[in-house]
């Protein structure tokens, strides 16, 4: 059993663990029922043998003196007279003296019953002169001159029937075992084979929910109720996804518009009063609603499969050097250095727009939110396999389940203080493109650094 804090097992290892051991159960007890009746059948058989004997032989002495039917017994069934594996008889008064031997009894007399019922036989095991393993029955009879009820006792040999026995039973396992291992065998092919259709299902519904329709006709009965609801689920999920996408690429594209008006009077503003910070907050505000107009429209057009990747041989070492030229304006005006660790070359195998727009989102997102006076360290490291982008910046007021949140659109740690600053949509533009680029982008926090991996990245030595 399960503890409550481990995963249950899967619907494949719950089947052959009840099959298996419902089988085992089954030929247990299949063994047991059959060797029973084997021995049941083998033994009464012996049995049987030795009362017709034990009758026929009490029919001889009640009907001659003792004397003479034991020589005409002997005379008869020479295996009474001894020699070899052979037969055995004893006669006992009711005072249990013996009152007759058969020749065969040489080597000792036979062990005496214990109270043999009236009209009844009673059978026994034991040793036999000869000291081999025996059965014997006893019967009450009558002799002529004697009162009372004389005991008779005739013994068989029954080593041959325990070695058939013993046979039987050897084959009785062999056939068990060798039931249960195919059993076995064939219980992990059903399983297997039963639950095929409902891996292929598992592996359809868990693609592309924005594809992905499962198809009724080809599933088992039991499964299309499940397969209808989810084919409804996922046109309600591409519904929404298409409307979400919609509005945001319509939002922008009405944006642009007045935002390049706005930028243009702004502009014009500056020519008259250079020095006003006000005029230069309305222009940085306006450079950021920009990015973040033009983040919204990069994803729609990504997400919806308006724009393809273009793979190609990119420098990202000179792509990267680009970027920290361009954001270490910025950052200088709040003190916040690069210390970066490039070579001087760093060819990998991908397409160049997307490259580069990852790379600017995440070394912007450093450099904006680090803390005045702080560093945001940059490593690039690569081989003829591929390349790794590791960049940190202290994060002070994150926390560590924070983590999952980064990616997400418009998601802000403070929304009343960063608000102004930030759009939100640099890390959820950068995962999403990593993830159409097949590229591994990673979030980790240690002691207040946040640290951000980007991985995957394919050399020139690793191409198609």
């Amino acid at each position: 059993m399960s503890s409550p804090d481990s995963p249950p097992l899967s619907i494949r290892v719950r089947l052959l663990l009840f099959l298996c051991t419902g089988m085992g159960v089954l030929m247990i007890a299949l063994f047991v029922l059959l060797d029973l009746g084997v021995d049941r059948q083998i033994y009464g058989r012996l049995d049987n043998t030795l009362r017709a004997r034990a009758h026929a032989i009490s029919v001889l002495l009640e009907s001659h003196p003792a004397a003479e039917a034991l020589a005409e017994l002997q005379a008869m069934s020479p295996e009474f007279a001894g020699g070899g594996h052979t037969d055995f008889l004893q006669l006992w008064d009711p005072q249990g003296h013996t009152l007759l031997t058969s020749g065969s009894n040489r080597k000792g007399d036979l062990k005496a019953p214990g109270t043999v019922p009236a009209n009844q036989p009673l059978f026994y095991d034991l040793t036999l002169p000869d000291g081999h393993h025996g059965r014997a029955v006893a019967v009450r009879i009558t002799l002529q001159g004697h009162s009372g009820d004389a005991i008779l006792a005739v013994a068989e040999e029954r080593e041959q029937v325990d070695a058939l026995e013993r046979q039987v039973h050897v084959a009785l396992i062999i056939g068990i075992v060798l039931t249960s291992l195919l059993a076995v065998l064939l219980a992990v092919f059903a399983v297997r084979g039963g639950l095929r259709p409902l891996l292929a299902f598992g592996r359809v519904a868990g693609g592309n929910a924005e594809t992905a329709t499962l198809s009724v006709a080809e599933l088992p009965h039991e499964l299309r109720p499940l397969a209808d609801a989810l084919n409804r689920a996922f046109a309600r999920l591409r519904q929404a996804l298409q409307r979400e996408r919609r509005f945001a690429r319509d939002v922008a594209h009405e944006l642009r518009t007045p935002l390049a008006e706005m930028r243009t009077a702004v502009e014009l503003a500056r020519r008259d009063d250079c020095t006003s910070p006000a005029l230069e907050g309305a222009l940085a505000s306006a450079d950021r609603m920009a990015r973040c107009i033009d983040g919204l429209l990069s994803l729609s057009r990504y997400e919806s499969g308006m724009q393809e990747v273009q793979v190609e041989p990119v420098d990202l070492a000179a792509l990267l050097q680009r970027t920290l030229h361009l954001a270490a304006g910025p950052a200088r005006r709040r003190a916040v250095q690069f210390d970066a660790d490039v070579p001087a070359e760093c060819w990998v195998q991908t397409d160049a727009a997307l490259l580069e727009r990852i790379v600017d989102n995440l070394v912007l997102n450093a450099a904006e939110y680090a803390p005045n006076g702080s560093t945001v360290e940059v490593q690039l490291t690569g081989s003829a396999a591929g390349a790794r982008l590791r960049i940190g910046n202290l994060a002070p007021d994150l926390r560590s389940d924070d983590l999952e949140r980064l990616g997400e659109r418009f998601w802000r740690k403070s929304a009343t203080r960063e608000a102004s600053r930030h759009g939100g949509l640099g890390l959820a533009l950068a995962r999403s493109l990593a993830d159409l680029l097949g590229l591994r982008l990673a979030f980790s926090l240690d002691e207040g650094m946040l640290r951000v991996e980007l991985d995957g990245l394919r050399g020139l030595g690793n191409a198609d």
